[in-house]
């Protein structure tokens, strides 16, 4: 990214008095979730922390809890709805579905899994206490493929005390002082992203505090949660994206001059395509006559408790130009929720409202001219400028590895290698990245042709080289046999 880029990002970023701050993040090998000590406890009123909402969990530990309270052992439990989908399709309807739970998937973020939510449910706190004490009875096999519910015949048999204050929940599940049941190295990281993800699909509701058994504070396998989380702080990325800073890509036009003819613009969505992959999630402008000479991406809070079609966040594109269809889509599908298409005076504005802030990568790629923006992966094979969509972390390796994903690298060049389970190096090589322009993203793709001495468990590594002794954007991709 150049310098001019760099200082215009950062002036617009002032100007909108956008605060950001990394949240600490927490290795899955330390197993604990570690947060900074509380500050400033009155910041969700104001507008500038709104903004700045990836650091909501710093004030909120102090505030007091509503003294509102349901027992959810006491009422009777939501029925699932049949047959259980992974996704559901397009709806052409005004509002998204908070009727939801969300099982887990290792290596990504939890899927949301439609549940009957009860005619008594009618305040947030029996809404978040019906949707937890669903959660822990659904069964292992009306969960989604390839999906877990870790809190299937677990600990947690029903019990939920709920307080509510702005946007913190606090809730206290009843456990009998009993450990949580970790059978497996995946269940603690499972069990906290599906309690955070369920708890905090309440409208309004941003983060959450769990503790158990009359305010003690819980302790899943070696995490421990003594601070409120979002769904930012368990759903396993790292921080990649640019986060609450808008950006501005120009579109050169080359050669010549741009094109004389109107922008015309359409635009589709994929949700864990065939052609995308698990966990990726893909928006795409196709510009079907003329060429903006720029467009703006931006990413915001949104309040789902006061828009029907929203989620927590909604990421903002500005384009020149008219798409013919506008008008909301409602979809539903993790983490996608709904697109929202408006046009005024010659100017395309299209919102796609969001389960979470996970990363995302902007393209533009010719023959069709189109903008494609990429959304989350698994978190194992996402660096801050390489994303490899497959194989997927797993994948029993062949004599042959088809590879491909995208990558920002500067020098158009990546580097691959792959590894035993010793660490010894049995192949590697170099792989083209298409041309890109600034901090965009292009496309690769080549093969590995494994020597036959190579078997095992394995390592793809992909990366990129500053200098020749120093490594950037390291992946590790595993391929396991059997």
């Amino acid at each position: 990214m150049s310098q001019g880029i760099d200082d215009e990002i950062t002036g617009r970023a002032l100007q909108r008095a956008i605060e950001t701050q990394e949240i600490p993040e927490t290795p899955f090998e330390r197993s604990r979730i570690a947060l900074p000590a509380p500050r400033d406890p009155g910041w969700i009123r104001r507008p500038l922390a709104i903004a700045a909402v990836l650091v909501i969990v710093l004030g909120l530990a102090t505030w007091a809890v509503a003294s509102r309270e349901y027992d959810a052992a006491a009422s009777p439990r939501p029925a699932l709805a049949s047959p259980p989908t992974l996704t559901r399709p397009p709806s052409a309807g005004t509002a998204v579905d908070h009727n939801v739970m969300y099982v887990a998937r290792i290596g990504l973020p939890p899927v949301a899994f439609r549940v009957q939510m009860p005619a008594a449910a009618t305040t947030p706190e029996l809404r978040i206490a019906s949707r937890l004490t669903d959660l822990r009875a659904l069964r292992p096999d009306a969960a989604p493929p390839g999906a877990r519910n870790f809190l299937w015949n677990n600990t947690f048999q029903g019990g939920v005390t709920v307080g509510i204050s702005g946007e913190l929940a606090t809730i206290d599940l009843l456990l009998q002082n009993k450990p949580w049941d970790i059978t497996e190295d995946a269940a603690a990281m499972g069990i906290l992203q599906q309690l955070v993800y369920t708890a905090t699909e309440e409208p309004g509701i941003r983060a959450v505090l769990f503790t158990h058994d009359g305010g003690q504070r819980m302790r899943i396998g070696d995490i421990v949660l003594d601070q409120p989380l979002m769904r930012e702080n368990v759903f396993g990325y790292t921080r990649v994206s640019p986060q609450l800073i808008g950006e501005e890509f120009v579109q050169p036009c080359s050669p010549g001059p741009c094109p004389s003819a109107p922008i015309r613009l359409s635009s589709s969505y994929l949700v864990e395509s065939a052609e995308l992959g698990v966990g990726v999630t893909r928006f795409t402008i196709s510009v079907d006559s003329g060429q903006p000479s720029r467009f703006t991406i931006e990413p915001t809070p949104l309040d789902d408790a006061k828009t029907d079609w929203g989620g927590k966040y909604v990421l903002r594109i500005d384009i020149a130009g008219t798409d013919a269809n506008p008008g909301l889509a409602v979809v539903d599908r993790t983490p996608l929720r709904a697109v929202r298409t408006t046009v005024v005076s010659g100017q395309t504005t299209y919102q796609l409202a969001l389960d979470d802030l996970r990363p995302w990568r902007v393209s533009t790629l010719r023959d069709p001219y189109r903008i494609v923006i990429d959304m989350g992966g698994y978190a194992s094979s996402i660096s801050g400028s390489i994303a490899v969509y497959r194989p997927v972390p797993g994948t029993p390796p062949g004599r042959q590895i088809s590879v491909d994903g995208f990558s920002s690298a500067p020098q158009g060049m990546l580097q691959w290698r792959v590894r035993d389970a010793s660490q010894r190096v049995v192949a590697n090589g170099t792989a083209a990245v298409s041309e890109h322009a600034g901090h965009q993203w292009s496309p690769f793709a080549f093969l590995i042709q494994l020597p036959a001495s190579a078997s095992g468990d394995l390592w793809l590594e992909v990366y990129w080289l500053l200098s020749p002794d120093a490594e950037q954007g390291l992946v590790r991709v595993p391929l396991k046999v059997g």
